[in-house]
């Protein structure tokens, strides 16, 4: 069975108008000659890959003529030249320029995606200035994967003349295409150039995202016969003369005389129930992070830890496309993690790589697209990654309280975020970047805080550098506790509650072992209480169970009245005051 990585089926419909904008430019200049055997052959700028671009046909479609541009790809090591990709897309021409049809790609195990377009779609006008923009939707919906929306923007930004293998070119037209495709899995941005030569087609292609050119070393081009000429006004009369007559008759045939008895229309046909088979799919794995779907919906549903343990992968990601937060899972983890669905996209962590065998049978259900997530180049093994996870099973916390787990990159400034709840077993921080653009290196610094839902700090911040196993298995493991507080600065906290009746919480850190007193003050600078604390060490008393308390009573035990009030924190080489609100 053929395999392939998640993200090739996208290609078409990624780069559809870059295709026809090899084969779709009429202009008076003629960028692209359409007659069938012509002929183009360009290569990588690596050397790497050939593409083959070939006019054949015409094919006849719903009883109308059509031309088929086919691109073939294919590895230059490869002596017998296999194709790695090889589509097809059907064109006509008229006066207003390139009209596209119909379109077949062949995406290996993700089966065979069509387009329509009914009625046809100018792909190039005619005439192509500088500064001219059109833009082009295709919709298609592959099996195992769903919908797929592909929105492209051309514009002609210059004309400039291009040296390649095959010669140099005057007035080249160049293309800027930029691409928004629309799945299942996200939303996906790509950009490329293309340049076409007049009276000779396409000479050069730029993959502005990947980095990677294709220039021109050889082409064959067909004399255009006059069958190939576009319609003249005439022809196109007459044409319409005859459909108009060939209808005609045709309706006069097929309408019953007065009298004549009208069949009654036949039973309707009752269709075979589907029968459901079970199918197969081999998924390869590249080592470290990969962004998959799952292709077939298995017999016992998978959770995040049995997909982990199928493929031998050390994390899970799952990005929630309602809320735009990620869900994660990790070996450590001790339950089950999430469900697994299909149409889902998930970045998995596989070490060592390797295939994988899906069974089972098409997915029933279809999720609403994510938001944007272009694809780039695959990062270095084990130096950076796209996607890494902080996680700590977070110990001490208190019923009742929310917690904010933030851990930030100190090289980029860049911040992650999670909430954690007092029954998670495990808290996990994502940093991902479904652009595939390094959000985490070896030897970065992270800094690490667990901060209560008041803003305060009640365990680290702690600073850890990211390894080369770290990057291997894409996460990190912290091991965190409400009460241990490394703080840099001495603070005194806003009281809660505020406005309080009867009592309150002051809360304070201290950044070094001291003495400390709290004194409450009236409006008048009376002294109304005094907490004597005594020798506190470093950390955050944060917490009710470790803040200042104060009863709202005075120093002889009364109750004091309502009104404003103020506190102070008191130590060796700090002091610092805060107003409260006694309501009653």
């Amino acid at each position: 069975m053929k395999s392939t990585k998640l993200l090739n089926w996208l290609k078409p419909f990624f780069v559809l108008s870059i295709i026809c904008g090899f084969a779709f430019t009429a202009t008076a200049q003629n960028y692209y000659p359409l007659e069938v055997g012509n002929t183009w052959n360009l290569e990588s700028n690596d050397e790497a890959e050939k593409l083959t671009y070939s006019i054949t046909g015409p094919e006849v479609i719903n009883g109308q003529e059509l031309n088929i541009l086919n691109i073939v790809k294919s590895l230059t090591s490869d002596p017998t030249g296999e194709p790695t990709d090889h589509d097809r897309y059907f064109v006509t021409l008229n006066e207003e320029g390139i009209l596209l049809h119909h379109t077949i790609t062949d995406e290996g195990a993700y089966g065979i995606a069509e387009a329509t377009f009914d009625p046809p779609v100018i792909f190039f006008p005619t005439a192509l200035p500088v500064g001219h923009q059109w833009e082009i939707v295709t919709e298609t919906e592959l099996q195992l994967v769903g919908p797929v929306t592909s929105t492209s923007t051309i514009e002609v930004v210059a004309i400039e003349d291009v040296e390649t293998a095959a010669g140099v070119f005057q007035d080249c037209a160049k293309l800027n295409i930029k691409r928004k495709a629309v799945t299942a899995l996200a939303i996906i941005r790509f950009e490329f150039n293309q340049w076409l030569a007049p009276d000779v087609g396409p000479i050069k292609f730029e993959d502005v995202d990947q980095d990677v050119t294709y220039e021109l070393q050889s082409y064959n081009l067909v004399e255009p016969s006059a069958e190939d000429m576009q319609p003249t006004e005439e022809t196109t009369e007459e044409v319409a003369e005859e459909v108009t007559e060939e209808t005609t008759e045709e309706t006069t045939q097929e309408t019953p005389e007065e009298g004549t008895e009208v069949e009654a229309p036949a039973e309707p046909t009752v269709e075979e129930p589907m029968v459901t088979e079970t199918a197969s799919f081999d998924l390869t794995l590249e080592p470290g992070l990969n962004m998959i779907s799952i292709p077939l919906m298995p017999e016992e549903p998978y959770t995040a830890k049995s997909l982990a343990a199928m493929l031998e992968a050390t994390l899970v990601i799952r990005l929630d496309v309602a809320t735009q937060e990620f869900s994660t899972y990790t070996t450590l983890d001790e339950d089950d993690g999430f469900g697994i669905d299909g149409g889902i996209g998930y970045i998995v962590n596989t070490p060592t790589g390797g295939m994988a065998k899906f069974t089972g049978t098409a997915w029933a259900n279809q999720p609403e697209a994510a938001d944007d997530a272009p694809a780039a180049p695959t990062l270095s093994k084990n130096k950076n990654t796209w996607a890494f996870v902080v996680t700590s099973n977070v110990q001490g916390m208190e019923a009742g309280t929310g917690y904010i787990l933030v851990a930030k990159n100190l090289r980029t400034g860049i911040i992650a975020t999670e909430s954690v709840i007092n029954n998670a077993k495990r808290s996990s921080a994502v940093w991902a970047d479904l652009n595939r653009n390094s959000v985490v290196e070896a030897g970065d610094k992270l800094e690490i805080a667990l901060y209560d839902e008041r803003g305060n700090i009640v365990s680290g911040p702690f600073q850890r550098t990211v390894s080369t196993d770290d990057i291997r298995n894409a996460f990190l493991d912290l091991q965190i506790r409400v009460g241990d507080v490394q703080p840099k600065d001495t603070i005194l906290a806003q009281n809660f509650p505020n406005p309080f009746n009867p009592e309150t919480w002051i809360p304070y850190q201290l950044s070094k072992p001291t003495e400390v007193t709290i004194s409450i003050h009236n409006v008048t600078g009376q002294l109304v209480r005094t907490l004597d604390l005594g020798l506190q060490s470093v950390g955050s008393y944060m917490t009710p169970a470790t803040a200042a308390y104060w009863d709202g009573k005075n120093a002889v035990g009364e109750r004091v009245s309502s009104g404003i009030y103020f506190y102070t924190l008191q130590t060796a080489d700090f002091a610092a005051t805060r107003r409260m609100v006694i309501l009653k």
